[in-house]
């Protein structure tokens, strides 16, 4: 996915050729700024990986064929571990999708924007002292989401993705992916009867 306003990929043409090397195949973007929704389900609905920063986008991997990747990128100071409703959603039974999370662990491949309104990362509006906490911090606390100024300050950076560090991370992930042939698609689910519907 590519961005255009916020969460960018400082170097994502680097990134792109960079994967369309590593893995000898073709690498298309798509941006919810620029496409209809209808046009980047087909495009995804026929990818082999799907490769975004964290963010709502995230929920098109529901489109991905089974066997393919999801790869979830997270800018400086915040910790994957901590959020994890695509790593979920890929390992739900019958969607046989790949994980694999990098972080970006270095602060000067960030950048902030401490001047924007509070509900895109901004902080001017908080005190010096909380100010400079949150500047100083290295790792967003534990929190309920999604009006945390901690958070929303660093989940809103731009990230230059150090490349070689996710080629590896993708390398290591990619050995543990399951062929299909091993696999067998789960059982269909069925919602359970509607009982006493009320508008």
């Amino acid at each position: 996915f590519s961005r255009s306003q916020t969460r960018l990929i400082l170097n994502e043409a680097e990134l792109i050729l960079a994967l369309a090397q590593e893995f000898q195949m073709r690498v298309v973007t798509v941006s919810m700024e620029e496409q209809t929704y209808s046009s980047i389900v087909q495009v995804i609905s026929r990818a082999s990986m799907l490769v975004s920063m964290h963010g709502a986008q995230l929920i098109t991997s529901l489109f991905l064929p089974r066997g393919a990747a999801v790869v979830e990128l997270f800018p400086y100071a915040v910790n994957p571990e901590q959020y994890t409703p695509y790593k979920t959603l890929a390992t739900l039974p019958g969607m046989d999708l790949h994980y694999a999370a990098w972080r970006n662990t270095m602060e000067e491949n960030s950048v902030t924007h401490p001047d924007r309104p509070w509900d895109q990362g901004g902080i001017a509006h908080l005190d010096k002292d909380e100010q400079e906490r949150i500047l100083a911090s290295r790792d967003v606390p534990r929190h309920l989401c999604c009006r945390n100024p901690e958070w929303l300050f660093r989940i809103y950076q731009d990230t230059k993705v150090d490349v070689p560090s996710l080629l590896e991370v993708l390398r290591e992930s990619l050995k543990t992916r399951p062929t299909l042939k091993k696999t067998r698609p789960a059982s269909t689910v069925h919602p359970g009867r509607v009982r006493e519907p009320q508008c």
